[in-house]
């Protein structure tokens, strides 16, 4: 939804600042056309990036973007490529921004029990933006008077500051003059629900998982002991949503596609509870406690949230014989080669660690985290060249990932080949809704020479094609260079 409210640990709390949202023009004006949603997308993007709020995890990203994916199928999708991320916020929430990006919080994560209840929210709010709600909520909002839209504005970026002063400035913007507006978002949230549920008996998932996770939150909501989760406050929803959902929408039968890796959820969960944890040493304590008792339900989960606390502690030593016990079990399973092998980088041990990202390689040969973890290793720690070509085949496949084209463009400066340094470089700028500093990327890789006539000739292509956009957006591009 348009209405950010993330959960800021205390640390991010102390270093937030208000998030500047683009000028969308004109009040008065209804439409909202694709430029400017993916200018509006790719800003509020690159401003959570700043803050350290999207998780920069491989791992965890390809998983929530394979729940997503797989959902999407069976979606309109616009036109445009969903992008799905993880948000650093314990907060239990998920939001659609402008030009289908999709985020979910490790709070959302780890406060469902199975994946079919992720999956339902993720389907929540694939329907918000195959529905055309982002874009009718923006054209709705240029119709409102000036004051009140700027309220409303205000009040994304309050959120962002401070979590309750966003979400009482919300209410208060919305209580002054917007009822309009929150009976048009009711609509929509039973809509996204009941075209979300028949995504999800499409996709092979469970569909009640929906309604069972939002009877969970009007549960959680009811107990005074509990705050309100942010879902809540960010999707208004009539009284008694789950039972509504059920009554309403008559779903399809569920599709028996391939069984997804039940594991995959458990050990996604563990991920983000560790990369999310303030207080990593307590965490070691309390999964040791855990795995003594053995009270876990899954112990292999456990394991693997302990093994990664370790590493993360610096205890590698540690962390590589809990590696070791859990590769024994599932010696086949990616997420533990990696580790194994980042394991051996940390402990000064390169050559190790090559032989172990090969092995993992004959087994994966076209995966994408394995790709990124082994890249990044060899453009830091070992052969940049060799780095290029384990990413290259990535790049048309992952168009849409800053992170993959930073990495591309670390490896292509140690390699000397600075015309891709340049080239990957605009292209980081460009997805994270910077095109003046692309477009200085591309001049100066047209400046520097060295660049062969092909590289040459997309540069060129590519500096036309950004400075279109800039001068499009008004922005101060100068006149063009003449290499």
């Amino acid at each position: 939804m348009l209405g950010l409210s993330l959960g800021l640990t205390p640390a991010l709390q102390l270093a937030a600042q208000p998030l500047n949202l683009p000028d969308i023009g004109d009040p008065s004006a209804a439409y909202f056309g694709s430029d400017e949603e993916q200018r509006m997308g790719l800003d509020i993007m690159r401003q959570l990036r700043q803050r350290g709020m999207i998780m920069e995890d491989a791992q965890l990203t390809a998983y929530l973007d394979s729940i997503g994916q797989s959902i999407v199928t069976y979606a309109d999708q616009n036109g445009v490529p969903f992008t799905f991320f993880p948000v650093r916020s314990t907060g239990i929430n998920a939001f659609a921004l402008p030009h289908n990006f999709i985020g979910i919080n490790a709070g959302l994560l780890l406060a469902t029990e199975r994946e079919d209840e992720l999956a339902g929210v993720i389907a929540h709010e694939i329907a918000h933006v195959s529905q055309k709600h982002i874009v009718r909520a923006v054209a709705d909002m240029r119709r409102m008077a000036v004051p009140l839209a700027a309220a409303m504005v205000a009040s994304v970026a309050l959120a962002a500051a401070s979590k309750q002063a966003g979400q009482a400035a919300m209410v208060g913007s919305m209580a002054a003059g917007a009822q309009h507006q929150i009976n048009f978002t009711r609509a929509n949230e039973q809509e996204a629900d009941r075209i979300g549920m028949r995504l999800l008996a499409k996709a092979g998932f469970d569909p009640r998982g929906m309604s069972d996770f939002f009877g969970k939150l009007e549960r959680l909501a009811g107990n005074s002991n509990d705050q309100v989760p942010e879902m809540l406050l960010t999707h208004p929803r009539p009284e008694s949503r789950a039972a509504d959902i059920q009554d309403r929408v008559e779903l399809p039968p569920v599709r028996r596609t391939t069984p997804r890796d039940r594991k995959a959820y458990d050990f996604a969960r563990a991920r983000a509870r560790v990369l999310i944890s303030e207080d990593i040493h307590s965490l070691i304590r309390e999964l040791e406690a855990r795995l003594a008792r053995g009270d876990s339900a899954d112990e292999s989960a456990t394991r693997y949230a302990y093994a990664l606390a370790l590493r993360q502690a610096g205890r590698y030593d540690e962390a590589r014989q809990q590696f070791g016990r859990l590769q024994k079990s599932d010696p086949d399973r990616l997420a533990f080669r990696v580790e194994a092998a980042e394991l051996a980088l940390a402990k000064g041990e390169p050559e190790q660690a090559w032989r172990q990202f090969e092995d993992a390689r004959q087994l994966y040969p076209d995966d994408f985290v394995l790709a990124m973890h082994y890249g990044r290793a060899l453009a830091t720690q070992g052969d940049p060249r060799r780095a290029l070509r384990v990413l290259q085949p990535h790049l048309s496949r992952h168009p849409n990932d800053p992170t993959l084209y930073a990495t591309y463009a670390q490896a292509a400066q140690r390699s000397g080949d600075m015309a891709a340094t340049h080239a990957t470089m605009a292209e980081y700028h460009y997805l994270n809704g910077e095109l003046l500093p692309a477009i200085e990327q591309l001049e100066l890789g047209l400046r520097r020479g060295g660049a062969s006539p092909n590289q040459q000739a997309q540069l060129r292509a590519r500096l036309k094609q950004i400075r279109a956009e800039a001068i499009a957006q008004k922005l101060p591009v100068g006149k063009p260079d003449s290499p």
